[in-house]
């Protein structure tokens, strides 16, 4: 191949000509044709060539000689010398630039072809050998590997350092004797690194040998580690060649790894090594004595998770994984092989894989079991009193701080209690301290089977306890408890020997109307108990007279409506529901009245609310549905066959499927079909309706009873209700009907719901219609039906009979 690229450095112009003539006929290319130095190197970095024409004598600062070694320097390119004549001053100097040939001028073209190719293919072959060996100082450099040798009939050692910089260049080497490099070495590790050396250079072989250098302090000690083997070169004598290594950090790191060993077979906390799944593939003795599963078992467990009483979920697991820093401490609970629980304090880890994912869990924990018995039991000991296990006056007053924030962010009412046994000093000095203190605890435990779980019931010392409680919907829920707990410590208390009877008093203080901090609350619940001591004793009383008052007012009702039923001073007044297309009337309203003996007529108002607390709706629900029941067959038969009475149903009429099944077998056996009675419910039974209410809901279509939604408006107004729900009527509220004419907005209102009625297949009533104007309105509007003080006030039966039979079934205004 001829195609090379030849650079000519020539100050003669017709020889530089010549030359150029001549190897482009030969199938040179030549790539630059420059007369001195300077100009040679430019052009040398520009082109690249392939080889370089240098003549040695050229004129100007630098000669070709200069020149070479510059270019030689950069780029590696091969030098052929042209000189006119071959003096032997000229060609040593010559030499330092490493020429591939010289040539004489004038240059022959056949002299110059043979030279060219001699000198290419010399240069090929050293080019690559000159890869190779950089190639392989390069990966000894990457080793941070040194490179040694020994002449050893001449005691003569080499220390070849390299580095990127200077790859076997002369700097680089370091020549000693042997007795020299051995005195580098630490005494300690002197002898073995000598008899390494001997044995190898008298026997041959080769030799492995770690060894320190000398430092002045223990931290500054380094450990080399040397490989060496014995080449003979024949007359030359022998040579030991080898490398050397700085393997400080790597020792250290086996230290630390020998030290973790050490720790990790002799700790008392178990640990335990899993893989990226969580499996184990490693633990420790500690962990066998503290679980019980000795390390052949744990190795075939499918994950860690068989420790556990309660796994880790899979978000904390996602939460650990994603944290910074990877790991977790906290308590757990393990499962011993024996089945016993483990109170563990644990800590997880996350070793990081070589790709940046999860190599490795370590779990290390220990068993706190003993230390948590003993604190617990000095937690305990210092909030509860030790006689009855009560929370003391230290816990109550930490209880009372949180059921007042409670109360506080929810706008809810809290009562505090103070209880003072009745005449136990005379228990006491009668019977003994002993079997004094046995009362106390019975009266403890009386006092706790009253109240909820979540309630606080203290004792203060002596014999005043006192009792906590929120979530209170009404004062009768705070009367239903004090008159619990009165009974509770009337019972007869059982001792040994003898039977002794106990009684207290009560004193009530409510948040937020008898006070907003804790002392307060006590303070004022103390006079309440003293208010009930001078009252009598045996008894409960707020802390407001006025409060005192209603708890007496409340309780004289919900006692007198036991009466009421038993002598039938209830009764029902019934309401005309016209049509107003007709002016019929087909419906009627029983509304529920009680006529007291000595207080007269007491509203529904009034009566309602109690008998719903007290648990007494459900006996007056029973009472309106089977004199309803009674009306209506009887009016069906007197007035007309479609004929239909409606009656208000509680919720708590709801919350029990046998009330449902008991008014259907009533209809049944009654002989009235179901379309005679509508059920008149407010949005609150629907507002939490669960799937209980709905399915009462369609029991009742089913059996033909139709199902009225009262006081539309005035709830939440839900829409949801009457897409969900089986409906027949909307009762529209009074408080719209009765600005209806006066009031854009409320007949706005009124028009919307009657729409939105007839859209839905709903009838609707407007209640509280009075005037005429109110009618006409509600009649124009489409309204179906309107009852109100406009066509009658509630009737007893008898005259609500003679109403309609008097006007032949026609509502008169």
């Amino acid at each position: 191949m001829t195609n090379f690229r030849i650079l000519i450095v020539e100050d003669e112009r017709i020889i530089a000509m010549d030359l150029q003539l001549q190897l482009q006929a030969l199938g040179y290319i030549v790539c630059g044709v420059v007369a001195s130095g300077h100009q040679a190197i430019e052009k040398a970095i520009q082109q690249r060539p392939d080889l370089v024409l240098m003549d040695i004598h050229l004129e100007g600062a630098m000669d070709g000689v200069e020149a070479a070694r510059e270019i030689h320097r950069r780029l590696r390119v091969p030098i052929i010398f042209l000189s006119a004549y071959a003096e032997d001053a000229t060609l040593l100097r010559a030499e330092s630039a490493l020429p591939y040939g010289y040539l004489v001028k004038p240059v022959s073209p056949r002299e110059l072809h043979a030279t060219l190719q001699m000198a290419m293919v010399r240069f090929g072959i050293q080019r690559d050998s000159d890869e190779q060996v950089e190639r392989f100082c390069k990966a000894m450099v990457a080793a941070q590997l040194e490179v040694w040798e020994w002449h050893v009939e001449i005691d003569q050692m080499n220390v070849f350092s390299l580095n990127e910089e200077t790859l076997l260049s002369p700097s680089s080497v370091l020549s000693e004797t042997i007795r020299h490099f051995l005195q580098q070495i630490d005494p300690r590790d002197e002898p073995a690194v000598a008899q390494a050396i001997e044995h190898t250079s008298q026997g041959g072989g080769s030799f492995n040998v770690s060894f320190r250098l000398r430092a002045d302090a223990p931290a500054d000690t380094r450990w080399m580690e040397a490989h060496g083997k014995r080449f003979d070169d024949g007359e030359r004598g022998g040579r030991l060649i080898g490398v050397m290594q700085d393997v400080t950090e790597r020792r250290r790191t086996e230290e630390k790894l020998r030290q973790a060993v050490t720790v990790f077979e002799s700790t008392a906390e178990g640990i335990a090594i899993l893989d990226a799944e969580r499996r184990v593939i490693s633990v420790n003795p500690a962990f066998s004595q503290l679980t019980g599963y000795p390390a052949e078992e744990t190795l075939a467990w499918p994950d860690i998770d068989t420790l556990y009483q309660t796994p880790h979920s899979a978000p904390f697991l996602a939460q650990l994984r994603q944290g910074e820093p990877q790991t977790w401490q906290g308590n757990a609970n393990y499962l011993h092989k024996n089945g016993a629980a483990l109170c563990i304090w644990e800590s997880i880890s996350i070793v990081p894989g070589a790709d940046g994912v999860i190599g490795n869990y370590v779990l290390v924990f220990s068993d706190i079991s003993s230390v948590l018995a003993v604190q617990e039991q000095l937690d305990f000991l210092a909030k509860h009193d030790p006689l009855t296990n009560l929370c003391n006056r230290r816990m109550l007053h930490d209880h009372l701080e949180y059921e007042l924030a409670q109360a506080t962010r929810h706008h809810s009412m809290m009562a505090v209690l103070l209880i003072d046994l009745d005449h136990f000093k005379t228990i006491n000095d009668s019977l003994g301290h002993g079997l004094g203190d046995q009362v106390l605890a019975i009266v403890a435990r009386r006092l706790q089977s009253c109240m909820r779980a979540s309630d606080t019931v203290a004792r203060l010392g002596g014999d005043e306890f006192c009792i906590a409680f929120g979530d209170i919907d009404t004062l009768s829920d705070v009367d239903q408890v004090a008159q619990k707990l009165l009974a509770q410590l009337a019972e007869p208390v059982v001792l040994e020997h003898m039977t002794c009877y106990v009684t207290g008093s009560i004193g009530i203080a409510l948040f937020p109307t008898d006070g907003a901090s804790v002392e307060e609350l006590l303070r004022n619940a103390d006079q309440a108990m003293y208010g009930a001591k001078h009252a009598g004793r045996n008894r409960y009383c707020f802390y407001a007279p006025e409060m005192q008052k209603a708890a007496e007012i409340r309780l004289q009702i919900s006692s007198g409506l036991h009466e009421a039923l038993e002598q039938n001073q209830l009764f029902l007044v019934y309401q005309p529901i016209v049509e107003l297309a007709t002016g019929r009337v087909q419906k009627a309203e029983a509304l529920l009245r009680w006529r007291h003996p000595q207080h007269g007529d007491i509203p529904p108002s009034a009566f309602i609310p109690i008998a719903e607390e007290c648990g007494m709706i459900g006996d007056l629900s029973e009472w309106v549905f089977d004199e309803a029941l009674r009306s209506v067959r009887a009016w069906r038969q007197d007035l007309h066959s479609q004929f239909r009475i409606s009656i208000n149903v509680s919720a708590l009429h709801f919350r029990e499927q046998r009330n449902h099944q008991r008014w259907l077998q009533k209809l049944a056996d009654s002989g009235v079909p179901g379309d005679a009675l509508v059920l008149e419910i407010t949005e609150g039974v629907l507002l939490d309706a669960d799937y209980a209410v709905q399915e009462a809901l369609e029991r009742y279509h089913a059996a033909g009873i139709r199902i009225a939604l009262d006081d539309f408006g005035t709830g939440y107004s839900a829409l949801s209700y009457l897409k969900r729900y089986r409906l027949d009527y909307l009762k529209i509220d009074q408080s719209f009907v009765r600005q209806i004419a006066e009031d854009p907005r409320d007949l706005a209102l009124c028009e919307a719901i009657v729409v939105m009625a007839g859209k839905l297949g709903l009838e609707v009533i407007a209640e509280g219609v009075e005037t005429a104007a109110q009618a006409a309105i509600l009649r124009n509007n489409h309204c179906q039906y309107v009852q109100g003080y406009l066509y009658s006030r509630p009737l007893p039966g008898e005259a609500f009979l003679k109403l309609l039979q008097k006007n032949g079934g026609i509502a008169v205004a």
